[in-house]
């Protein structure tokens, strides 16, 4: 089963679209929220595993330019309905 994790995420004032746009074309980014409060993006992403979500964030994600601050928060348990 794919990990699945949030990671919130703080451009620079103006780039946000800009933002969003390139994350918008990365395979791992499953849903991409604009969002108003202390985060300007909340991406869903889906990796194999541990190892390979933090290979995302840290060398493709992180080095996107325009943004400065990432929040990942992996999920733990998913609810069967």
């Amino acid at each position: 089963m794919p990990l699945k994790a949030y990671v919130l995420i703080n451009t620079q004032i103006g780039k946000t679209s800009e933002v969003a746009e390139t994350l918008k074309k990365m395979p791992e980014v499953k849903r991409l929220d604009i969002i108003m409060g202390p985060y300007d993006i909340i991406a869903e992403v889906e990796t194999k595993d541990h190892d390979e979500l933090s290979e995302m964030v840290l060398k493709k994600l992180q080095t996107i330019e325009y943004i400065q601050h990432t929040m990942t928060c992996p999920v733990i348990k998913v609810d069967d309905e």
